[in-house]
């Protein structure tokens, strides 16, 4: 077996320190001693020193704003946030580390996709409470509700049932919404289908033998002029009112992606700089026009739409809705066509508008008002595991989904009014006031823990729970800005 270079080097200094002490150690087996002296030997690893051992410092950091709302909820503030990442644990991994969640995502051969997300085991909150498939359920459950207006996006995303949940309507419910989506969309098809089902009823009533004076009484024409009678009553109009608000609210939608994902050609393709085109929301709605070819520039720093309209972008700018109605003359009306197109990179957009239609809707007619009271879509496997499922989700999606903080249920929620099997999330649905009690908290799985709040500055401490180990930084202080 070969000697450890220590080992070596230890056996070379026996005639020497044999000389100086009597004192013996075994080193892989060589007879050595040790000199006690201060001074290091030289060609030794073995260092005798009484200095102390440096304590890192504490890490200061300030903030512009700090409103004290330290929820993973509702934090939005650069200050707030900071808290709430830091004593947060998020779902993904964080600079570099291993996540504390496997989450992986299947398709169906029909193009729906589950996301399976499983929590590491281990996970304490600084209190030393085990993070478990519950707070998981909780966590999604609040950005899941209708009245949930913090800066996720969940409840945007196309997962399965969550229409229904936001406006507790049954499937037959809004499958009849869907038909009257496609109706308003698609040429006045579902009314014609609906009259001509009323028509082919009265027919093979009258081949069966009813005579014409009773061809009404037919339990087969009863039902198909009550289906025509429903459409009727349903306020068309109102609903094609409900579906262009969404189409035009989604508009902006349109503009946001541009500018975030393709402003970095404005410079070579528009007469301003990038930086007057951010800063000008007009000049904005110009340049996603231009990169959507509904419009130019011209020689002398306007703009010309398709349609004709200018603007000088001095004095007058184009909107969100110039560019709803410039796509909508485009297309002819078809707004699921041309969403369909315009939408690229935004596979979200179209459940984004249809469930903005019934939330918009829906409340007009309390016939439409169901019991559904959980999302089919998102379920417990396991005390660890949850599994969600979605109509489509392309990696924008995923992101979107799994770039939350876990909050524990014990901190956020009602312990009390939390019983999945009984559509019971930790909170009252409809109502996060319970979850907003607790906006001033910061207690969860994060790197560090919430010590105190002294005036303007926040103090943490390192989590000696944290699944990775505890920091090396023990401190940070967060203070706000004067």
């Amino acid at each position: 077996m070969k000697k450890s270079i220590r080992a070596a080097a230890a056996a070379m200094l026996i005639p020497i320190l044999l000389t100086l002490t009597g004192c013996s150690l075994t080193v892989d087996g060589v007879m050595s001693v040790i000199a006690p002296t201060e001074t290091p030997v030289p060609g030794s690893d073995l260092v005798f020193s009484d200095a102390p051992e440096v304590t890192p410092e504490p890490r200061q950091i300030a903030y512009e704003k700090m409103d004290g709302v330290f929820s993973p909820f509702f934090a939005e503030t650069d200050g707030d946030k900071a808290v709430a990442e830091m004593t947060q644990l998020s779902l993904r991994a964080v600079e570099g580390n291993r996540a504390p969640a496997e989450i992986t995502r299947t398709t169906g051969t029909d193009g729906t996709v589950s996301v399976t997300i499983r929590l590491e085991k281990g996970l304490l909150c600084a209190d030393g409470v085990e993070l478990t498939a519950d707070d998981l359920l909780f966590t999604y459950y609040v950005l899941m509700d209708e009245s949930y207006d913090g800066p996720y996006t969940i409840n945007q995303l196309p997962i399965d049932g969550i229409a229904l949940y936001w406006n507790g309507m049954d499937s037959g419910m809004y499958g009849k919404y869907m038909m009257i989506y496609d109706e308003i969309y698609n040429g006045g098809k579902y009314e014609s289908d609906l009259e001509k089902a009323v028509e082919d009823a009265r027919r093979a009533a009258m081949e069966k033998g009813v005579s014409e004076a009773n061809v009404e009484s037919d339990a087969d024409v009863i039902k198909a002029q009550q289906a025509l009678d429903e459409y009727d009553t349903v306020r068309a109009d109102e609903i094609r009112d409900a579906i262009d608000n969404a189409w035009r609210n989604d508009a902006q939608t349109l503009v946001d992606y541009t500018i975030e994902n393709y402003s970095g050609t404005i410079a070579l393709r528009t007469p301003y700089t990038r930086e007057e085109v951010l800063g000008n929301t007009g000049l904005q709605v110009a340049y996603t026009m231009l990169d959507r070819g509904f419009g130019k520039f011209d020689d002398n720093g306007g703009f010309t739409a398709n349609s004709g309209t200018t603007w000088d972008l001095t004095t007058t700018f184009p909107t969100a809705e110039d560019l709803y109605n410039e796509m909508y003359d485009a297309y002819d009306g078809d707004v699921a066509q041309y969403w369909s197109i315009e939408g690229i990179g935004r596979a979200d957009m179209l459940a984004a508008v249809q469930n903005s239609l019934v939330r918009e809707w829906a409340p007009l007619d309390d016939d439409w008002r169901g019991g559904v009271q959980s999302v089919s879509g998102v379920k417990k496997v396991d005390d660890r595991t949850i599994r969600i499922s979605l109509t489509r989700c392309d990696d924008t999606i995923l992101k979107t989904l799994t770039g939350v903080c876990i909050a524990p249920l014990h901190v956020y929620g009602d312990v009390s009014l939390f019983d999945p099997d009984n559509d019971s999330f930790g909170f009252t649905k409809g109502n996060l006031s319970s979850v907003r009690a607790n906006n001033g908290k910061a207690v969860g799985a994060g790197e560090y823990a919430y010590r105190e709040t002294d005036l303007r500055t926040v103090y943490l401490d390192a989590n000696e729970n944290y699944w990775l180990g505890v920091t090396d930084v023990p401190e940070i202080i967060l203070s706000k800005a004067e």
